[in-house]
Formats: structure tokens, C-alpha cells, sequence
């Protein structure tokens, strides 16, 4: 008899212990507080505008609070996804991202490459060389032909981003083998600041971004669209009156070779982020694209919605990272060789 209840004693026993381990082991709620998204580059720029149009629609789907902070600064916007990296992978602070940051194992000691991190594409804009008006009308170079023309380049400025898509673009203009258009490179910390320096016309000239980032001083007047950055011409129908751009390679045909160049946008989150907090992010990713004022927000940033997550997501980043890194590898540009990274040749 006190064997029976020993026994029935131990059972009991096990079966508690085996419901706090239970317990223990099941599903932590995410997200059970607000979430945290670094912008790595400057307010106004693509990065900036479609990271908080996406958070904005992601946090009615989550339940809680994005907050979007931009923290600028680094080669490619280096610093703010350092902060990302460094804080914790449990999906409360997330990477706002454009192609751009691909390039930082190439230009800093960083080494995470795309194989570290998993990417929400959400959607890109065709890239446009444009110059100041006032610049324009004073030197006389307000269409692509005058430009190429033009005998002084070199007393001419160009703004961007230092690594990514437009700076690699800048670097394959002013490459002696292709155009030869030795312009001086001036570094903004995103593409927002660097279009307000080429807007004032005192620290740049010209500046490489996308329609989407340009789109309100094209028609204002302030910037003159030169060339789309691609092998054909591109119409650009956002202004009073649509205005036929003529491709890059027009001037350059060189170039062609490493075209297209295709910009996009979004965030991304550490690769070793738990897959449960993944798979709902992806979800209130997905849920936040198909809702019904993002087309217009499209249509109205002069954008091409992707709407990619998961391996799909992560194609698309490692062929834009082996295209970019290499680019600027091949022009001298980097400090650290592709290869050294773990970066296949496209």
C-alpha cells in the first residue's frame, strides 16, 4: 500500500514538472511591445519614405507601435544598420533598407554580407540624372546631348550616397573607360540631403536618385531630369506635362553592360531572428502591401511594387549585392575584395 502511494506520489511529481516545462517551452506572444526601425540614412529619401509608409501599415496589423528613427552616418548607411545588428534578434528592432547597404562588407570592416540577413522588399523607382536648373541655364547643359558636350566636368558636382546603387552609377559615368565625365563626388548621408544640396545649388550640381525622390522638383522646376540610368529612354508623366528622358547610354553606351541597376526598398532582420517572429512579420508584411492606399502610395512615389519576402527576397538582395559590390570593386572603389567577403561574381 505505501508503495502505491509512492508511486501514484512520483507520478503526480512528474506530471507537474512536466507541465512547467511545458509551459515554459510555449510560444512567447509576439510582439508584446512596441517595435523599434532604423532608418540608416537621412529623412526624405526613399529609404526614409517607404520605411515609414511600410511601418506605418505593418503596426495595424501587428497591434503596437512602430517608432522610425533615423540614425545616418557610415559608408552606405553602415552605422544605423550596425545598431540594428547589434541589438537584439527578436524582431523589436527592425532595418529599413534600400539596395545601398549591400555594399557596406565591401566598404567598411563589416563583414555581414546578405547571407546574414532576411529581406521584405516592398518596391523601387527608376534612377534619373538630374541637374540644378539654375545651373542648367547658366552653362547651358539642360539636356543629356549638352551635358556630354560640355568641356568643363570637372569643375562639376555631383551629390549621393558613398557605395550603392546611385554612387555606383556616378562612378561608372565618371570611369575613364566609359564616360570619362570627371565629376567631383560629393557624399550626403542619404539621397534626401544630398537632392536639398543639388535643390540649392551650392554643394552640388547634379545628383543621381530615383523619380520617386525627385519627383516634386521636376516639377516644381528646380531639377532637370538629363538621363534615365538605364538602356532605354523613360517617360516621365508625374509633372503638368510629360517629359521624354533619354537612356544614359545614349551618351555612355559603354555602360550598358552593368544595366539594369534596379533600386529597391524596404527592411530587413537578421537572418538568425527566431523563424515564429519571421513568419509573423512576413505576414504583416504581406497584409500591409495589399492594403488598398498602398497602389496609390505607388503610383504616387512613381514606384514598382515587388511585395517580396522569404527566399524570394533574398534572390533578389544577393544578385543586387553581387552586381553593386563587384561593380565598384572592378572601378576601385572598395576596400575589402567581394571575394574575401564570401560575395559570388554575378
Amino acid at each position: 500500500m505505501k508503495m502505491s502511494k509512492s508511486i501514484a506520489l512520483l507520478v503526480i511529481m512528474l506530471l507537474a514538472v512536466t507541465a512547467v516545462f511545458a509551459t515554459g517551452a510555449k510560444e512567447i506572444a509576439y510582439p508584446e511591445r512596441d517595435i523599434s526601425a532604423i532608418v540608416p540614412f537621412g529623412q526624405g529619401g526613399g529609404t526614409d519614405v517607404w520605411g515609414r509608409k511600410v511601418m506605418e501599415a505593418m503596426a495595424k496589423e501587428l497591434g503596437v507601435g512602430i517608432t522610425v528613427t533615423n540614425v545616418t552616418g557610415g559608408s552606405a548607411g553602415s552605422i544605423g544598420i550596425s545598431q540594428v545588428w547589434t541589438s537584439p534578434h527578436d524582431g523589436y528592432v527592425l532595418a529599413a533598407t534600400s539596395e545601398t547597404p549591400l555594399t557596406i562588407p565591401v566598404t567598411t570592416p563589416i563583414t555581414q554580407t546578405s547571407k546574414d540577413w532576411d529581406y521584405f522588399i516592398a518596391a523601387g523607382s527608376p534612377g534619373l540624372l538630374c541637374v540644378n536648373a539654375k545651373t542648367a541655364a547658366a552653362l547651358g547643359i539642360d539636356t543629356l546631348d549638352k551635358l556630354a558636350a560640355y568641356g568643363k566636368k570637372s569643375e562639376l558636382k555631383i551629390a549621393g550616397t558613398t557605395g550603392g546603387l546611385w554612387f555606383a552609377l556616378a562612378s561608372l559615368v565618371a570611369e575613364k573607360n566609359y564616360g570619362n565625365w570627371p565629376f567631383t563626388w560629393v557624399s550626403y548621408g542619404g539621397s534626401g540631403p544630398a537632392i536639398l544640396a543639388t535643390v540649392g545649388g551650392i554643394d552640388a550640381d547634379l545628383v543621381v536618385a530615383s523619380a520617386g525622390e525627385v519627383k516634386d522638383y521636376i516639377r516644381s522646376g528646380q531639377l532637370i531630369p538629363l538621363a534615365h540610368m538605364d538602356t532605354a529612354a523613360y517617360n516621365f508623366t508625374a509633372g503638368a506635362a510629360p517629359i521624354a528622358i533619354p537612356a544614359i547610354t545614349k551618351a555612355i553606351p559603354g555602360i550598358a553592360k552593368y544595366l539594369p541597376l534596379q533600386q529597391w526598398l524596404g527592411f530587413k532582420v537578421p537572418a538568425d531572428t527566431p523563424e515564429d517572429v519571421k513568419a509573423k512579420l512576413s505576414n504583416a508584411f504581406k497584409a500591409a502591401m495589399a492594403q488598398p492606399d498602398m497602389t496609390q502610395f505607388a503610383k504616387d512615389q512613381i514606384a514598382v511594387i515587388f511585395n517580396k519576402s522569404g527566399a524570394e527576397a533574398k534572390a533578389m538582395a544577393q544578385k543586387s549585392e553581387s552586381n553593386l559590390c563587384w561593380i565598384l570593386f572592378d572601378l576601385g572603389k572598395t576596400t575589402y575584395s567581394p571575394a574575401e567577403r564570401g560575395i559570388a561574381k554575378p
